[in-house]
């Protein structure tokens, strides 16, 4: 009933603290167009985590809408730089992170002039700026979403241990986050 409720075509994810990275434990799901492609995937979810960490309990999951094609994935994340503090960290994302290692650090806290300067930076910018006849990047969306990651980081500085948005799917009409880890430790 909740999958009816959300709609199809949607994603299944398996929530758990102790799966942080999902992709590799099968605990994704994606393009569920009908309920018999959802229990397929519980079912095959189930085997996989069970093979990839048997400790961990199979007990709840999520169910979002399958996000539009986006024109760029990216990552943003945090992170903490001895002597300097936090960090901002922009790159390309999704399955793309470890093969183009294409990033820029931004100290915190920072401007929405210099995150668009980041973004444009990077090696992968063509994908945000119509490459091959495809829209424009809501660039707009973009750095906001950027900004309210780097702000919420700010705020939290003393008690962030990690966080991640992975991938940050970016539109022609705004950006959205489809996963995201956070990790706070005593203030």
């Amino acid at each position: 009933s909740a999958a009816a409720a959300v709609g199809y075509p949607l994603v299944l994810k398996a929530v758990s603290a102790q799966l942080p990275h999902k992709t590799e434990a099968g605990a994704v799901a994606l393009n569920l167009k009908d309920p018999e492609a959802l229990s397929a995937a519980l079912r095959l979810m189930r085997t996989r985590i069970a093979e990839h960490a048997p400790s961990v309990a199979f007990e709840r999951v999520l169910l979002e809408p399958m996000a539009a094609p986006p024109l760029a994935e990216l990552i943003v994340g945090i992170k903490r730089e001895n002597d300097f503090g936090l960090a901002l960290v922009i790159g390309a994302g999704g399955v793309l992170v470890e093969l183009l290692k294409d990033s820029r650090s931004l100290l915190l806290p920072t401007t929405e002039g210099a995150i668009r300067q980041a973004l444009l930076s990077l090696r992968s910018a063509t994908l945000l700026q119509g490459f091959r006849g495809r829209p424009e990047a809501d660039l707009e969306a973009l750095v906001a979403a950027i900004g309210a990651v780097a702000d919420y980081a700010c705020e939290h500085a003393g008690q962030l241990l990690e966080l991640d948005v992975n991938p940050l799917l970016v539109g022609a009409q705004g950006t959205v986050a489809v996963d995201a880890l956070i990790r706070l430790g005593q203030a």
